[in-house]
């Protein structure tokens, strides 16, 4: 993901538009790989790029927030990367409302205690509301899990343990 996908997805995040229309268009863009092609070309002149975009986006779904937005990231020449746009906008939205994205890997999938007990406690290590937990099936693993959220990661797993082992008598 590129410094101008976290800058223009920041933006994005503080115009506060309505979650529909963001994903209407990310689905458009994402769904006509012709017109992001267009919208990206540096053949094309910006002018015309912004004629395509009012044509385009002028339903009534769409505000001139939406469009004078899309018409900036053409200009930017980084329309092709909404979706890491739409994906730090998302991870901004979460962290305003105190809720934690983590991700867990398992062999055996852990049952509903297990997974409470899990989000209760990244709750409390980080200080939020709650946590958005996608899991993950991953029999690589061997046996246990790994749980991870942002940058830290927590391996409990056996494929982890063996690779610590072989790395320590090295």
């Amino acid at each position: 993901m590129t410094e101008q996908a976290r800058l223009y997805g920041t933006v994005l995040y503080e115009l506060k538009l309505p979650e529909t229309m963001i994903r209407t268009c990310e689905s458009i863009l994402r769904e006509n790989p012709q017109l992001a092609q267009v919208l990206k070309s540096p053949v094309i002149r910006q002018n015309k790029k912004e004629t395509i975009i009012d044509r385009v986006f002028q339903s009534p779904d769409f505000s001139r927030n939406m469009r004078n937005f899309l018409k900036k990231i053409c200009e930017a020449g980084c329309s092709d990367q909404m979706e890491d746009m739409v994906r730090i906008r998302d991870e901004k939205s979460r962290e305003a409302a105190g809720i934690l994205s983590a991700k867990l890997r398992y062999v055996t999938e852990p049952d509903a205690a297990e997974v409470k007990a899990m989000k209760e406690l990244l709750c409390k290590t980080y200080g939020k509301n709650s946590v958005e937990l996608s899991m993950q099936e991953a029999p690589e693993l061997i046996g246990g899990f790994v749980l991870q959220t942002g940058d830290v990661e927590y391996d409990y797993s056996l494929s982890g343990q063996l690779r610590r082992m072989f790395e320590e008598t090295r």
